[in-house]
């Protein structure tokens, strides 16, 4: 507990064969609430490895005095590092989104596609960009060019523009937030979005394991790692 905010996370491997998701949450020396989550690709050693590195490292530099940019940068220069030399890790990256809430604000900083959600009153937002193509893909539906079932299943629709991958990065998204009351604040990896987001408003009253198993609940065929961090304000 970071003052009056508290969080908790929790994850499931859905129906993949291992877990490349990784998350932390940290009370931090000035009364601050940490949260961040970080979804691996690369194959199933190189997507578990770099979100595991990319985590830690962020969460370093935040406990060293750093800010959300320096954990940004530290993260994304520890990945380079662990793959540097490696053939079995080429190619590794993963996504990344943190916030750190005190008192009535909250900041965030992110990389990917890993959505990161306000809800308040029953109605929800996502306050993070998404650095997948599948905003691209949308926008064709509104021009007319693809049908909605053309680009909700579209091959490129997951494809992601920017990564952690020890590379410069070129799309980062980063804000601050004023809150009311009765928020919560969802961080999560994709496979989350196997909802829609009015149904993850619905299931963010309860503790974060009824949200996952609320994913679980779709039975979907190829249902990726699921990562949920939920931060809220103490009772």
């Amino acid at each position: 507990m970071a003052g009056r905010w508290r969080g908790e996370g929790g994850q499931h491997q859905g129906a993949r064969p291992y877990q490349e998701d990784s998350w932390a949450v940290r009370t931090l020396g000035d009364g601050s609430l940490l949260a961040v989550v970080a979804d691996g690709m690369g194959g199933h050693a190189g997507g578990a490895i770099a979100s595991k590195v990319a985590v830690e490292a962020f969460v370093h530099a935040i406990e060293q005095g750093g800010g959300l940019a320096d954990g940004l940068e530290e993260a994304n220069a520890a990945v380079g590092r662990t793959a540097d030399g490696k053939s079995e890790l080429a190619g590794m990256g993963a996504t990344l989104v943190a916030a750190q809430v005190r008192g009535d604000e909250v900041r965030w900083i992110s990389v990917g596609d890993s959505p990161f959600f306000l809800v308040s009153s029953g109605l929800i937002e996502r306050l993070n960009a998404d650095h997948s193509m599948a905003p691209q893909i949308d926008a064709l539906v509104k021009r007319g060019v693809l049908t909605a079932d053309e680009a909700e299943h579209h091959p490129g629709r997951h494809t992601l523009r920017e990564a952690v991958m020890g590379q410069p990065l070129s799309l980062i998204d980063k804000g601050s937030r004023k809150l009311g009351p009765d928020v919560k604040l969802l961080l999560c990896s994709d496979g989350v979005q196997s909802l829609s987001e009015a149904e993850i408003a619905a299931n963010a009253i309860k503790p974060v394991d009824g949200l996952v198993k609320a994913v679980l609940a779709t039975a979907k065929e190829h249902q990726d790692n699921i990562t949920v961090i939920k931060l809220e304000r103490a009772r």
